[in-house]
């Protein structure tokens, strides 16, 4: 098996590099471009060192336990970094080494230059191997099971929907008017093996040709979490298959490139249950908070406003439907109307609160239709207000807006409205990508795949971690 370094590995693989007078410490792991892989079987049999430059590879050190040669040890190491991204690998080696030359060129390396004196007492010989006419297409099994829905996609190249399975939860938990999460998890574990070969059928692929599984670990229900991560990790060790780590935010800004492919610099609006936040991004997977909310998220207001109002779970589609059928009449406050990109919809909802029971106690009718409309409007418009702020004070022209509440409707028609008007790029993802869902992981896993992002199979699911 091939995997990631543990630091636990450190002393053995040190070992192995001591004859070219080179040790690894936790501070030159931290070096932003080193790489280090193993080749573990029954114990450490070989080790690779690398650099990842971009798009560029150079090979420090490939050395393999002398008892293990001649097994295809040194060859699979070469094989495991010839990702999609990569277009061309170099190394060094010394012009009196015949045997590791043969080896470099069996691999498709060929000689391009001589390094005088490289290696002190001895002329070194650059060595490359071109991976531009290489290019394959890159298949990404994702895996979703944060909260109530299972789902397993593979999707191409980041941005081709192969094929998409999602077993929602819903009715079980409508219920008992919202995600019961210990029944959740149970029935992840029912369902997850079912919907993965589901996926596998429906695309009409196997895992061999699959080139690395992409998974939420976070943020979720912990024990929701933890059955994808398992699973996941269970696949890539059988399999062989690296393992790439998603973020639940980062998948649904991801889930727009879906759509059409994503243009930098731009501003993502993350609207969810869970999330309210504006985000920078200057190219792929490199995110920059630059506002959020201080507490309650948009999603859980909606749910929240729902409630109150006596609509039933799920809560915040009916009240978006609701809002078409009445009138903008009751007085509600602009929730945090300030200079800054945070947001705060604590207030609304106490607002909504407070009018709801005062109209019970006059023994007035409660419009739910009104209130539904003058909520969703308020809500809006701060949405749109501080987001085209962002814009302009980043001089960016292409907003993404993603996460569950994205479905919107009322948030999609005035956002598309003023986008028109000042001529900023709008993507938003179909609604089927808008809530939970494994395609939008596996699009994202291929941008963190690109980036050589990966995970060891211990992966720790987490319940909160953040993105930023």
């Amino acid at each position: 098996m091939i995997r990631k370094l543990y630091l636990s590995d450190i002393e053995v693989v040190n070992k192995y590099l001591k004859n070219f007078n080179y040790e690894l410490t936790k501070e030159t792991l931290n070096r932003e471009f080193l790489n280090v892989i193993v080749y573990e079987e029954n114990g450490i049999k070989g080790v690779l060192v690398y650099s990842l430059i971009y798009d560029r590879i150079e090979i420090d050190y490939i050395v393999v336990d002398k008892n293990y040669r001649r097994l295809g040890i040194a060859t699979k190491l070469l094989k495991y970094i010839e990702t999609n991204d990569v277009k061309n690998i170099t190394l060094e080696v010394r012009e009196s080494n015949i045997p590791a030359i043969r080896f470099y060129e069996k691999n498709g390396f060929i000689k391009s230059a001589i390094r005088k004196n490289y290696y002190k007492d001895e002329n070194g010989i650059l060595m490359i191997k071109s991976l531009v006419n290489n290019m394959k297409d890159t298949y990404i099994l994702g895996i979703e099971s944060s909260c109530d829905e299972t789902s397993v996609s593979i999707v191409k190249n980041g941005c081709d929907e192969i094929a998409t399975v999602i077993l929602s939860q819903m009715d079980t938990h409508s219920n008992y008017g919202g995600v019961v999460p210990e029944i959740a998890s149970r029935m992840h574990v029912e369902n997850i093996t079912m919907v993965i070969e589901e996926c596998l059928n429906k695309a009409k692929m196997s895992m061999e040709d699959v080139d690395a599984i992409a998974v939420t670990y976070g943020p979720g229900l912990i024990g929701c979490l933890l059955i994808g991560c398992s699973v996941a990790s269970t696949l890539s060790y059988i399999y062989n298959k690296p393992l790439v780590p998603v973020h639940h935010i980062a998948g649904h800004i991801y889930a727009n490139n879906l759509v059409s492919k994503m243009e930098f610099p731009l501003i993502a609006l993350v609207v969810s249950g869970g999330h309210t936040d504006l985000i920078y991004m200057e190219e792929d997977y490199k995110f920059k908070k630059i506002g959020g909310t201080l507490d309650d998220a948009v999603g859980e207001c909606y749910d929240k406003v729902a409630r109150v109002i006596n609509v039933p779970y799920p809560g915040g589609p009916l009240v978006d439907k609701l809002s078409y059928e009445g009138s903008d009449t009751y007085k509600l406050p602009i929730p945090l109307d300030d200079n800054t990109y945070n947001f705060s919809f604590s207030g609304i909802k106490s607002a909504v609160i407070n009018l709801v029971n005062n109209e019970s106690n006059k023994g007035n009718e409660i419009r739910k239709e009104d209130i539904a409309c003058s909520f969703q409007n308020r809500v809006v418009e701060i949405l749109t207000k501080k987001t085209m702020k962002a814009l302009k004070e980043y001089n960016v022209e292409n907003l993404l807006i993603a996460g569950g509440v994205s479905a919107n409707s009322g948030i999609r028609k005035k956002f598309t409205e003023i986008c028109n008007k000042q001529g900023i790029k709008l993507t938003i993802p179909n609604i089927k990508y808008c809530t939970d869902n494994a395609a939008m992981i596996a699009a994202a896993g291929y941008f963190a795949y690109k980036k050589g992002i990966r995970a060891d199979l211990d992966l720790k699911a987490s319940a909160t971690t953040s993105l930023f």
